[in-house]
């Protein structure tokens, strides 16, 4: 985490990590830690087998538990994507959430100009559902978000998705 925090990528990163390397021992135990415990999500680190490399990061949000849903996000430093690290880790951790987690719901987010995430999500076998139209601003510009989701009804199997090595 420290690492991914000095290299300056932010692609890798959950939304609200901090800036300075200095801080990340302080977020890691009283936000990552306390969103587990309060049952808010989880952030999980994606690791590449081979080397136990960490490559990116993928996490539960907006966990509603009497909904039974919950939102995925995910993130791959710059330097290792178009590698299906992110397809292989979106598909467990959904597969994940619908069964052992209890899930009835994951839902995924990605702006409509995000190709590759895009391209991630139904790789992965999450099925796009629609646009919300103008939802997202960044740096004063407002986005729409395409709309994916995974039901424990139509869950994937692990077949379909080939692990990456």
């Amino acid at each position: 985490m420290a690492a991914f925090v000095a290299a300056g990528d932010r692609t890798a990163l959950p939304p609200g990590s901090p800036g300075a390397v200095a801080d990340v021992d302080g977020w890691l135990a009283d936000k990552v830690h306390q969103r587990r415990l309060d049952g808010e999500g989880v952030h999980l680190a994606i690791v590449e087998q081979a080397t136990d490399k960490i490559v990116g990061s993928i996490g539960l949000r907006d966990t509603d538990w009497e909904a039974g849903r919950t939102e995925i996000g995910y993130g791959v430093h710059t330097s290792q994507r178009g590698r299906g690290y992110a397809t292989e880790a979106a598909h467990a951790v959904g597969r994940w959430a619908l069964t052992d987690g209890g899930m009835r719901r994951v839902q995924l987010h990605s702006r409509v100009d995000n190709v590759a995430s895009l391209r991630v999500a139904e790789k992965a076998g999450y099925q796009r559902e629609g646009t919300l139209r103008m939802v997202e601003q960044e740096g004063g510009e407002t986005y729409d978000l395409a709309v994916f989701s995974m039901i424990a009804t139509g869950t994937p199997t692990d077949n379909e998705v080939a692990p990456v090595r």
